[in-house]
């Protein structure tokens, strides 16, 4: 009887160290050379843990350069240190010029679409980007410019 209450108690106090970690809510703006542009893709990678769906994070801006940063598990992210990345995707479509994003309808079949990523390309880089984010519990706010050269 004793063993089985020690068993019991064993298995209970391993439960409790294994919730899903909190997601903390990253807002703020994102801007290209001083300029905001819509659908500008944001990306969070993990530096300090293995990727999983807490700790990836992907965030695109609306036409006033305002992120909101969301993981697969939902709004927010894990805490811990991240590299950043962007991508901004650009296309002349009819004689304008369109910025493609997450919502974007797609361009696969249309072969005479020319597309370019108006971000530097040290930007675009999981290794060579030089930005790097501490998301702490509660609310964090990222602000960036990114460079033009």
């Amino acid at each position: 009887m004793l063993g089985r209450l020690c068993l019991l108690l064993g298995f209970v106090s391993l439960l409790v160290g294994c919730g899903d970690p909190a997601l903390h809510p990253i807002s703020g703006k994102v801007s290209l050379d001083g300029k905001t542009y819509e659908r500008l893709l944001v990306y969070f990678h993990p530096l300090d843990r293995e990727p999983n769906e807490f700790s990836i994070g992907v965030g695109e801006t609306d036409k006033d350069g305002v992120l909101v940063l969301r993981t697969s598990a939902g709004p927010g992210i894990a805490t811990g240190n991240y590299r950043v990345t962007f991508s901004c995707i650009q296309a002349v479509r009819g004689g304008k010029t369109v910025t493609l994003g997450a919502g974007s309808e797609k361009a696969d079949d249309d072969r005479s679409l020319v597309t370019k990523d108006i971000v530097p390309q040290q930007y675009g880089s999981k290794t060579d980007s030089p930005v790097e984010f501490q998301v702490q519990a509660g609310e964090n706010v990222f602000d960036f410019d990114i460079p033009a050269k």
